[in-house]
C-alpha cells in the first residue's frame, strides 16, 4: 500500500481531494505567500478492514465514514509559506488510517457537570412565555 502524494494545484486534479478537505486545499493555494500544499493520499481501504475494526471496537461505522475510508484511508496535508525567501513548514491537517483509528468514549471527564439539556432550555423558553403573558 504506497502513499500518493499529490502535486501542487492538486484542487484541479483530484475533485475528490477538494470535497475532503472541504476546499481548504485552494484556499490555501489561492493565499499569499502560502506555497507548497501537498497531500499525501493513502489507497482506499478493504470492506475487511473496516468490519475487523468494528469487531475489535465492538462498534458500528457511520456508512458517511465508512464511504471516506472506502474512497482513501487517511491522509495528511501540509502547507509552507514563504517569508523573506525563506519557506517555512507553517501547517498540517491529517485524518488517522483505520489501523491509526481509536473509538473514544464518553468519559464524565469531558462533560460538565451542571450542562443545560434541551429540556432545561425548553423549561426556560416557557417560562420566559409565562413572564411575557403576566405583564
Amino acid at each position: 500500500m504506497e502513499e500518493e502524494a499529490s502535486p501542487p494545484g492538486l484542487g484541479c486534479s483530484k475533485p475528490h481531494l477538494e470535497k475532503l478537505t472541504l476546499g481548504i486545499t485552494r484556499i490555501l493555494e489561492s493565499s499569499p505567500g502560502v506555497t507548497e500544499v501537498t497531500i499525501i493520499e493513502k489507497p482506499p481501504a478493504e470492506r475487511h478492514m473496516i468490519s475487523s475494526w468494528e469487531q475489535k471496537n465492538n462498534c458500528v461505522m457511520p456508512e458517511d465514514v465508512k464511504n471516506f475510508y472506502l474512497m482513501t484511508n487517511g491522509f495528511h496535508m501540509t502547507w509552507s509559506v514563504k517569508l523573506d525567501e525563506h519557506i517555512i513548514p507553517l501547517g498540517s491537517m491529517a485524518i488517522n488510517s483505520i489501523s491509526k483509528l481509536t473509538q473514544l468514549t464518553q468519559s464524565s471527564m469531558y462533560s460538565l457537570p451542571n450542562a443545560p439539556t434541551l429540556a432545561d432550555l425548553e423549561d426556560d423558553t416557557h417560562e420566559d412565555n409565562l413572564q411575557y403573558q403576566n405583564e
